[in-house]
């Protein structure tokens, strides 16, 4: 009768005490007894029991028409055979986990880790497995879109695999369309074109409503899909619908996979079954759940797998990614890194994924707070330095962060490596989030309340918040007296001499660089044009920039061509990218931009204004240069910063979110769903060679 073997934390503690080489042999050889023991059993999970020799399964003989629907053998520490899936126990498995398991992923996926010998297979989890790009990309190729959920976390992988896992994981049936214009904007692509880099260029069309995110029904779930025919019992392969967002968050961990499928083997109910059946063996259409933590992974390959999943996920983590200019590093960008999920908030809008239900990613998307990391540099002053300078830059530059209305049909959301000690900024962003995540509930039951039709159904909005902090650096104290006798201009970049002198490029060598520029000073009738270094963009106050691309133009757009080899279609085009008046505006993001396009450098990489661009004032609609753009975030002058960094003290983020709630419980402003506050246990989190790997 026993369908079930759950040997997690059994006999760990004990075994390591007696375990010789013989008790291991016979653990091994008591697991290739189970199917004559158990010829029902259908789960099976010894998650990290270190006597399991993985290879005796492959051993097992077929004694029994069922089979194992569910195997977790993660952490097992013997190698695992590349044959360990030939045996027909396995055919019809749905679940399976092989992470931090010794041997070559790569040789498991040609010799039985596939559709061959896994037909049924929908949730492959195969965190720290040393998987590459290489790897990936045969992973991705070999299941198609036969796997619903994968978690690829503590691997190896880039943006490189990126483009293999949208063309072979995600099918071309988007789940995006217009009819919720009114409250979402929606997703439109004036022209066929796009560079390989970016993917196609889409651009959001907002309504009066969507761009503030206040349309009065921005709460309701989507009505019933009245698409099928008396004699169609579900949709055809054309079509596709979106989820009401209103339903459960679909798990898949171990402990519910376990649990739903034994609910299906021992219901009595045949509706019921199906159900549970249908949950987890899906159709193959492709992955709805994807995990990519700690890899290394960039804000452009992350936005441009968000923008081209066709709104199929339902879960996505990425718990960081670096912040990495289009333009090549150098030597300076090598001894900084910026990590933060910059500009893509757009993209976790229904617009854009319409079936998102849970994340877990950087804090950054709220706080707008970057990381940095050098070596050698104290926490504490990094900490100081990302929720100032970083902070002012990364929040002129991208404006808009995430909020809860942004994405009403959002139930969960994780933030991750918060750091535990902050100047004040961190917190201010983490409180102000909750009070709009207050303001948001009282919305929905007003909405509620206020409903007169009894067949439309309201979204629950955010109801789960989880935020993971760092490890405390308590022992790395600030000294103001000290702070000044490190040499910043080394430390940040040791290679140049000049570091610190009045403006910092993490991109080419401009010292020498001279640009075209009006002189106010010198008389109209002039026509010899002066030259001034571009590191000398605080000195421009007034007068209109004569540089290139504003010498002898005066259009505030310019042509750009696109090579084939570049462009998403593999034509020739040419768009034409706004570059501004060329005079000082209201904007600073806009007068910054305007100014760093003198350098022929950063004139590069074409892509629509998102709407975090126009926000900062760019015209919607437009194109323009990402490299000239994304440059703002590296701060000018790093070293000056630094060196006179604040020694205001630092404070306790927990302590500081437990009095926040404290304070507001018993109150209107009092947000009532589910928040958690998790320390993480993550030493090695700053060594360069693992964190920004």
């Amino acid at each position: 009768m026993v369908k079930s073997l759950d040997f997690r934390s059994f006999a760990l503690r004990p075994s390591g005490f007696y375990s010789t080489e013989a008790s291991e042999r016979a653990i091994s050889e008591s697991f290739k007894a189970l199917p004559q023991l158990f010829p029902r059993l259908m789960c099976l999970l010894v998650d990290g029991h270190p006597e399991l020799d993985p290879s005796s399964l492959a051993t097992v003989r077929d004694v029994t028409p069922h089979t194992l629907e569910l195997l977790d053998i993660a952490r097992c520490r013997q190698e695992l055979t590349p044959k360990l899936f030939y045996s027909q126990s396995f055919r019809w498995l749905m679940y399976l986990d092989v992470s931090y398991v010794p041997g070559s992923l790569r040789s498991a996926i040609h010799s039985s880790l596939n559709p061959t010998y896994l037909p049924e297979l929908r949730v492959l989890k195969a965190r720290g497995r040393e998987v590459d790009d290489t790897t990936a990309q045969l992973l991705f190729q070999t299941f198609r879109l036969q796997l619903w959920s994968i978690d690829l976390s503590e691997n190896i992988i880039s943006d490189t695999s990126i483009d293999a896992l949208l063309d072979y994981c995600f099918s071309s049936l988007s789940f995006r369309n217009d009819i919720h214009f009114e409250a979402e904007g929606k997703v439109i692509m004036p022209k066929n074109l796009g560079s390989r880099q970016y993917g196609p260029f889409e651009f959001v069309q907002e309504s009066s409503y969507s761009a503030a995110f206040t349309h009065p029904e921005r709460h309701f779930a989507d009505p019933p899909v009245y698409s099928r025919g008396p004699d169609q019992t579900e949709l055809q392969e054309w079509q596709t619908a979106r989820s009401d967002g209103t339903g459960p968050l679909r798990h898949d961990d171990a402990s519910t996979v376990k649990k739903m499928l034994l609910g299906n083997a021992l219901s009595s109910n045949g509706e019921t079954s199906t159900s549970l059946v249908q949950t987890l063996h899906l159709p193959r259409g492709g992955i709805t759940h994807l995990y990519l933590n700690r890899n290394s992974f960039t804000t452009n390959g992350i936005g441009k797998l968000l923008r081209l999943s066709s709104g199929r996920l339902e879960h996505f983590e990425c718990d960081n990614c670096l912040h990495t200019p289009s333009l090549s590093s150098t030597k300076g960008r090598q001894q900084l890194q910026i990590g933060g999920i910059f500009g893509l908030s757009h993209l976790f809008r229904p617009a854009f994924s319409p079936n998102l239900r849970s994340i877990r990613v950087h804090h950054s998307l709220i706080t707008q707070v970057p990381d940095i990391f050098a070596d050698n540099l104290p926490l504490s002053t990094s900490s100081r330095l990302s929720e100032t300078v970083l902070f002012r830059n990364a929040s002129r530059v991208y404006p808009q962060r995430f909020v809860p209305d942004m994405n009403p049909r959002i139930a969960s959301l994780t933030l991750t490596n918060i750091p535990t000690r902050s100047v004040g900024c961190v917190i201010e962003q983490l409180t102000s989030f909750l009070d709009l995540a207050s303001l948001q509930q009282k919305v929905i039951r007003r909405t509620r309340l206020g409903i007169n039709n009894r067949h439309k159904m309201v979204l629950s909005g955010l109801r789960h918040i989880r935020l993971e902090l760092d490890p405390d650096f308590s022992d790395d104290v600030f000294d103001p007296s000290t702070g000044h006798d490190i040499d910043y201009d080394k430390l940040l970049d040791p290679g140049d001499e000049n570091f610190g002198g009045s403006t910092f490029s993490s991109f080419e060598d401009t010292r020498q660089d001279t640009l075209k520029q009006h002189n106010p000073e010198r008389g109209s009738g002039s026509n010899e044009p002066r030259y001034a270094n571009i590191r000398q963009y605080p000195d421009w106050t007034s007068g209109r920039l004569k540089s290139p691309p504003y010498l002898d133009n005066e259009s505030q757009f310019i042509s750009h061509y696109e090579e084939a080899s570049r462009s998403w279609t593999g034509n020739v085009y040419s768009v034409p990218v706004w570059i501004g008046s060329g005079t000082i505006g209201p904007h600073a993001a806009v007068n910054e931009y305007m100014w760093n396009l003198q350098d022929a450098k950063l004139r590069t990489d074409v892509g629509p204004a998102t709407p975090n661009h126009v926000v900062a004032g760019i015209p919607a609609m437009t194109y323009i240069f990402y490299a000239a753009w994304d440059a703002m975030v590296f701060p000018r002058n790093l070293a000056a910063a630094a060196k006179n960094c604040s020694s205001e003290p630092l404070r306790d983020v927990v302590a500081a979110i437990k009095d926040y709630r404290a304070r507001t419980r018993g109150t209107p402003h009092h947000w009532d769903g589910t928040l958690e506050l998790v320390h993480s246990n993550q030493s090695l989190r700053y060594h360069a060679s693992e964190y920004w790997r």
